[in-house]
């Protein structure tokens, strides 16, 4: 089990992750469900996976892609950590303005969770 599929344990802002392919080792190609708070329930596959570097999954809805982004960026003795989500496809520019606001405070909230975490040793997240 890897700490992806902890993240409804670790994040306030994720209710759940499930594997759509069933367990084994994380690639390029695997499938999560995705559930979040105040959000519809979304297929993510992974498109990038770089252990202990970061990884990039996307999910696809009626006329929309959403693309995540999760990057580790080593500087001397911390490590910055970059979140970031976009928005492709016809029904784009609508989600961007019903959305927005509510992802930009998801997104900060697992950040600060994420380092809290890290603060505390709990190692891989």
């Amino acid at each position: 089990m890897s700490a992806l599929d902890r993240w409804a344990e670790l994040l306030p802002t994720v209710n759940e992750v499930r594997r759509v392919d069933g367990p084994g080792p994380i690639t390029v190609g695997s499938r999560f469900l995705v559930r979040q708070p105040g959000l519809a329930a979304a297929t993510y596959q992974v498109t990038d996976w770089r252990p202990e570097a970061g990884f990039t999954w996307a999910a696809r809805t009626a006329g929309v892609r959403t693309t995540a982004t999760h990057v580790l960026h080593p500087e001397g003795d911390t490590t910055r950590l970059q979140l970031r989500i976009d928005w492709d496809g016809p029904g784009s520019r609508l989600v961007r303005v019903l959305f927005a606001r509510r992802t930009r405070r998801l997104l900060e909230q697992e950040a600060a969770t994420f380092a809290s975490l890290a603060e505390r040793g709990h190692g891989e997240v």
